[in-house]
C-alpha cells in the first residue's frame, strides 16, 4: 500500500516539477524562453520554431511535444524579432503562428488542438501585445476561417490520394468552395483591421497588417465593388505612411502592390533597376548587355527554384558564348550570402533589396521562381512563371537558334 501510494505521489509530482523548471529557468544575454501547452495534440507531434528574412524562412529550433508541452530556448538575433510557429503534421493548417520574441523575455503559449492560429500568446513584449488586440478584436471570424482552411488543407490531400479522377474532382470543387467563403472572412478581417489602424500610430505591426491589404488587393481576384470599397480605404491609410517607412522592405511592397508599376511585356525594352552583389556594390542589369540575358528571380525557400539550378548550370555552361544568367535573390542579405556559400552558381548573383517590391514587379511576376530572357539590345525575347525539367534548356536553345 505504501509502495502505491508513493509511485501515485511520484505520478504527479514529476509534471509539476517539470513545469517549475522550466518557469524559473535561468536566462541570459539574449537568450528568451517560449513554453506551449497545448491539449488535445498527441505525443510526437514535432512543433517548429522559424526565423524569416525577407520572405525567407529558417527554421531555427524544433521540439516534440509530450505530455502536452513543447519548449525553446534560444537567442534572438536583435532586440525585438517576430518569430513563427508551425508544424507540418496532419490536421495544422497552412499558416503560421506569429510570437515575438525578445533578450530575457518568457513567452507562454495555450492552446486546443491544432488550429494554432487560435492559441493564445502571452509574454510583455509590446509588439506581442498590439499583434493580439488585432487577433482578439476578430477572434470569431479568425476561428472560422482556420476551420475552413484546415478543412480545405484535407480536402485537397484527398484529392491527391484519391483512386478517381471523378472523386477527387469533387474534393477540390469543394474546397475551391470553401476558398470563397474563407475570402469572404478575410475581408471581414481586413476591415476589422482597418478599424484599429486608422486609430493608431504607424508601428511595424501596423505596417504588416497594411501588407496584408495590400496582398488582397494584388491577388485576392475581388470583384469589381470589393476591389474598390477596400482599394479606397488603402489608399487613405497609405497616406499616413512616413517617407522613411515607404523606403522599407515592408514599404516597398506595400507600394507595388497597391499601385503596381508598369508591366514590361514581351517587345518592349527592358526594365532595370539597382542591385547589390555579394561584396555590396551596385549593380545594374545593363551592365551585362553584351548577349542574351537570362534573368532568374528566386528565393532560397523556394523549391522549384533550388531545383532548377542543375539545369541552369548545364544551360551556362553550354551557351557562355551567347547567354549570360543573372540570379536575382528576393532574400534578405543574412540568408543569400549563407546560401551563396553552400551552393555552386558560377554566374552572376545579385539581390534586390525590394524583393517582390522590386523588378519583379515591373516584369509582372507574381509568383517565383521567374524567369526573363533580354536581348542584346535590351529588349523582352520572352518571360514565364515556374520551372519544369528541361524547359529552360528548351527555351534558350529555341531562342539562341532562332537568331544566329
Amino acid at each position: 500500500m505504501k509502495s502505491s501510494f508513493f509511485r501515485f505521489c511520484l505520478l504527479v509530482c514529476i509534471p509539476l516539477f517539470s513545469v517549475v523548471c522550466s518557469c524559473s529557468e535561468k536566462l541570459s544575454g539574449n537568450e528568451f524562453l517560449i513554453e506551449g501547452r497545448i491539449f488535445g495534440v498527441e505525443d510526437g507531434v514535432i512543433i517548429n520554431l522559424l526565423r524569416w528574412d525577407g520572405d525567407a524562412g529558417e527554421t531555427i529550433a524544433s521540439d516534440t511535444v509530450r505530455n502536452g508541452r513543447f519548449i525553446f530556448k534560444e537567442e534572438t538575433v536583435s532586440d525585438m524579432e517576430r518569430l513563427t510557429i508551425d508544424s507540418w503534421d496532419d490536421g495544422f493548417p497552412s499558416m503560421s503562428l506569429g510570437v515575438w520574441v525578445a533578450p530575457m523575455a518568457k513567452i507562454e503559449i495555450n492552446g486546443k488542438g491544432k488550429l494554432h492560429l487560435l492559441w493564445d500568446v502571452k509574454s510583455r513584449i509590446p509588439y506581442q501585445k498590439e499583434e493580439n488586440r488585432y487577433t482578439n478584436n476578430s477572434r470569431d471570424i479568425i476561428a472560422e476561417s482556420v476551420l475552413l482552411s484546415a478543412e480545405s488543407d484535407d480536402l485537397r490531400r484527398k484529392a491527391r490520394v484519391s483512386s478517381s479522377e471523378s472523386e477527387a474532382l469533387s474534393y477540390r470543387n469543394t474546397a475551391d468552395s470553401l476558398g470563397i467563403i474563407r475570402k469572404s472572412l478575410r475581408l471581414k478581417e481586413l476591415y476589422a483591421d482597418m478599424t484599429i489602424m486608422e486609430k493608431t500610430n504607424i508601428s511595424l505591426i501596423w505596417l504588416n497588417k497594411m501588407r496584408g491589404i495590400t496582398q488582397m488587393l494584388m491577388y485576392g481576384n475581388l470583384n469589381t465593388e470589393d476591389d474598390c470599397e477596400l482599394r479606397k480605404k488603402a489608399e487613405a491609410l497609405y497616406g499616413k505612411i512616413s517617407e522613411e517607412d515607404k523606403n522599407t522592405h515592408l514599404g516597398y511592397l506595400i507600394t507595388s502592390q497597391l499601385f503596381p508599376p508598369r508591366v514590361v511585356e514581351v517587345g518592349d525594352d527592358m526594365a532595370d533597376a539597382e542591385f547589390f552583389d555579394t561584396d555590396g556594390n551596385t549593380k545594374h542589369i545593363s551592365d551585362y548587355l553584351s548577349k542574351y540575358l537570362l534573368l532568374d528571380f528566386w528565393s532560397s525557400g523556394c523549391g522549384p527554384c533550388i531545383a532548377a539550378f542543375p539545369e541552369m548550370k548545364e544551360v551556362f555552361e553550354t551557351n557562355g558564348e551567347n547567354l549570360s544568367i543573372i540570379s536575382i535573390s528576393l532574400d534578405g542579405e543574412t540568408i543569400w550570402k549563407k546560401f551563396m556559400t553552400e551552393h555552386d552558381m558560377p554566374w552572376v548573383n545579385i539581390r534586390d533589396p525590394k524583393a517582390m517590391g522590386g523588378l519583379t514587379a515591373n516584369y509582372g511576376a507574381r509568383g517565383i521562381p521567374y524567369y526573363v530572357i533580354i536581348s542584346p539590345e535590351g529588349k523582352v525575347v520572352d518571360k514565364w512563371s515556374g520551372y519544369g525539367k528541361g524547359f529552360i534548356k528548351g527555351k534558350v536553345s529555341e531562342i539562341l537558334s532562332s537568331n544566329k
